[in-house]
């Protein structure tokens, strides 16, 4: 059996619950503010950043938001996904490594805060605008869910570009040993 270090454990679970609050939290104190979608948007900073909320019936970005049941079929994936990430982290042992921990207890995070708005809300509530008006650039409007989602994919990506380790072993320490005292 894999034994899996407390504190990630506990780190895992702070991420992913905590996580799952805190963007359920942000998604009604914004809509409680600005209102539904359609309603005045609220600027932060001019011509960048503005809180306008939407409702979102596909996945990040607004990707597959025609599917017919695309909210029932998103939310499906991400419990399938929330499985497989425990069964990694705690079946498999995955979470002896504390970033794959980090990455997969944000990515949990996103997952859930978004399919809860999905099952509940029939879409997902997003209200972070990002635009660049003077050079227009205009991002699909998001939620900290997705950011969650995003740091979670890139902190895996980064793992996956990282070189395994060297294994040391007894020989090759010896052979090393010899070659350098030719």
């Amino acid at each position: 059996m894999n034994q899996t270090p407390k504190k990630h454990l506990i780190l895992f679970w702070c991420l992913a619950l905590g996580g799952t609050i805190f963007d359920l939290w942000t998604k009604a104190s914004i809509f409680k503010k600005v209102g539904p979608p359609g309603s005045e948007p609220i600027s932060l900073v001019q011509n960048i950043l503005e809180l306008r909320t939407s409702h979102n019936t596909g996945a990040l970005w607004g990707m597959g938001h025609n599917l017919p049941y695309s909210s029932l079929i998103f939310a499906g994936l991400s419990v399938v996904a929330a499985v497989l990430i425990v069964w990694w982290l705690f079946s498999q042992g995955a979470a002896k490594d504390f970033w794959l921990t980090v990455a997969l207890g944000l990515i949990m995070a996103g997952a859930m805060g978004n399919c809860y708005d999905r099952l509940v809300f029939g879409h997902v509530r997003d209200f972070m605008h990002f635009h660049i008006d003077p050079i227009g650039f205009d991002c699909a409007i998001f939620n900290f869910a997705d950011n969650m989602l995003v740091a979670g994919a890139v902190i895996l990506m980064l793992l996956a570009l990282k070189p395994p380790p060297v294994e040391v072993t007894p020989d090759s320490e010896a052979s090393s040993t010899n070659s350098s005292s030719d």
